[in-house]
């Protein structure tokens, strides 16, 4: 009907007895291996969709809600080389995953020989099920070339994302995140400001000149992180409306927005100096530059949204910037005097010569 529900995540007893006779296994394993079962705490907007449920498409029909499926070429890759059926891991369909924990490797949505997104599953004529492209008939399991022969350097900077998505999933499930890097924060406090600085990050800031269209000016193509995009460096991003936008996002959009919530949100500095550079400003300060301002202290004003190690955070980092811009004008302003009586003495000193033909 259009709302939140999905079968695997709110599944009805009455569907799960229909499907289990349809494929002739018992209830009690299909509610074993339902999304419900494992996250009973699952936001269902923390989840890869096809489509927003409740959102209507150009048409003015609201689609079926079906859930985007990403996944792992070794994984896939492992299934086949062990004689076992290819089937859909939990991780594949949760929005706030990138990468497989197991392989910390990066998940795909495609097919890296020719590009389709449309796939499904087929028995070939010797081995296991298979993950087939529709377009090309090629095995999914194939790996992409650039992560294949991504560096070390790369492999640190996916460790430091899979670390955040991981206090994410765990969130996800109700658990409390680490407080030694998340002061004070519970899972739902956590999963908030994943969600808004996400939504933040992707905003069309206000009063832009491409009112009409869709822009690149969004806060998010200031995180620029090519490890998270392997193949595709310097890819930017359009604005988006939508409150979570990783509801909706590709692996490649998705990785770059959990790396610049994981520079933001993380109260370790070296994290993001590890993802964006050395030489970048830290994560939260351009966040607080490049996204709209009203919007951020509306979330800053709702008690408990956010936790209150964040919230002091963002208040540290703008009494920072305040102070370097302040000391920025005063010394604008010292360098302008000083220029002044400069000016004044040379020219006091020109007329001097000249008065007494010194020139």
């Amino acid at each position: 009907m259009g709302d939140w529900r999905h079968p695997d995540i709110r599944p009805t007893m009455a569907w799960i007895n229909a499907t289990a006779d349809d494929l002739n296994v018992s209830a009690a394993r299909l509610v074993e291996h339902s999304l419900a079962k494992h996250y009973p705490a699952l936001p269902p907007d923390f989840l890869a969709w096809e489509h927003l449920p409740g959102s209507a498409s150009s048409t003015g029909l609201i689609p079926i809600p079906r859930l985007h499926v990403s996944w792992c070429s070794r994984c896939l890759a492992e299934d086949f080389a062990s004689d076992r059926p290819a089937h859909v891991r939990r991780q594949w369909v949760l929005a706030a995953v990138g990468f497989c924990h197991r392989h910390r490797w990066p998940l795909e949505d495609r097919c890296n020989g020719c590009g389709s997104r449309t796939w499904r599953f087929a028995m070939p004529a010797r081995g296991p099920l298979r993950m087939i492209c529709e377009a090309c008939w090629q095995p999914m399991e194939r790996t992409s070339a650039p992560a294949l022969y991504a560096g070390k350097d790369t492999r640190v900077r996916w460790d430091h994302i899979i670390a955040f998505e991981q206090q994410c999933m765990g969130a996800i499930r109700g658990r409390t995140p680490d407080q030694f890097r998340f002061n004070f924060t519970s899972a739902g406090q956590l999963l908030n400001e994943v969600r808004d600085v996400c939504s933040l990050l992707t905003k069309k800031p206000p009063n832009d000149e491409y009112w009409w269209c869709r822009t690149r000016n969004i806060a998010l193509n200031d995180f620029a992180c090519d490890a998270m995009t392997p193949g595709y460096i310097g890819l930017q991003f359009y604005s988006s409306d939508t409150r979570n936008p990783l509801a909706t996002a590709s692996p490649l959009l998705r990785r770059c927005l959990l790396a610049a919530a994981c520079g933001i949100i993380e109260t370790n500095p070296d994290v993001g100096a590890a993802l964006f550079g050395p030489e970048a400003p830290p994560a939260i300060e351009r966040f607080i530059a490049r996204t709209d301002r009203g919007g951020l202290d509306r979330l800053l004003m709702a008690d408990g949204h956010w936790s209150s190690a964040f919230i002091l955070q963002i208040k540290a980092a703008r009494e920072r910037m305040a102070r370097r811009f302040m000391i920025s004008k005063l010394e604008a302003a010292h360098r302008a005097i000083r220029n002044a009586f400069a000016h004044s003495s040379s020219n006091e000193q020109t007329k001097f010569n000249r008065s007494t033909g010194q020139i």
